[in-house]
């Protein structure tokens, strides 16, 4: 199946529907995955910017598009000239963020990718929020959280990133999820 979308062609893989450049999903690309606050802080967003540059040159960015520690993810890869892969809630033609479209345009045509699990019309609801948040967990080798409190959508990411037997590389920080985390013995993590 091939239809379009404002971003461009869209096309299956697997249970995914994709549009930009479908290979970035492949085995053989390196992917690095993010989540955190959409509330994040400047010294947050400086360690966030900090960790994608020091990511090695060709690892593909996996995130959300929302806006905080998504939106300063991509931006600072695609800064530095790393493809991006945006996990959406919704289909092609609901972005949410609609203050992230043109982000998203930016990401397709850098030679990024934007994926979801539901058709290009579809909306989002709270159960697709939880969806891409395991979609983004099972993506990256590892997971960099900056900054998030314990009741949060960043925290059922994290949780899948355990599940998934995934590092979780965790900014050493006095927020209540980021702490939780460090000091709990259930999660594979490194404080930075």
């Amino acid at each position: 199946m091939s239809v379009n979308c404002a971003f461009g062609s869209v096309s299956r893989l697997g249970s995914l529907f994709v549009c930009g450049r479908a290979s970035l999903l492949g085995p053989s690309v390196s992917r690095v995955s993010v989540a955190g606050a959409r509330a994040i802080d400047q010294s947050s967003s400086r360690w966030l910017s900090d960790m994608v540059g020091g990511l090695s040159a060709g690892t593909a960015v996996v995130s959300g598009l929302a806006l905080g520690a998504d939106t300063v993810a991509f931006k600072s890869a695609l800064a530095r000239g790393l493809p991006c892969v945006a996990v959406l809630p919704s289909g092609f033609d609901n972005i949410t963020p609609r203050s992230n479209l043109g982000l998203a345009r930016r990401i397709v045509k850098a030679g990024g990718v934007l994926v979801s699990a539901y058709p290009p019309s579809a909306r989002a609801s709270r159960g697709s929020f939880v969806a891409r948040n395991q979609i983004i967990a099972e993506l990256g080798k590892f997971l960099i959280v900056p900054q998030f409190e314990v009741k949060s959508g960043t925290r059922h990411t994290v949780d899948f990133a355990q599940q998934a037997n995934k590092l979780i590389v965790v900014q050493n920080a006095n927020y209540s999820g980021n702490q939780f985390v460090l000091k709990s013995s259930k999660y594979n993590t490194i404080a930075k």
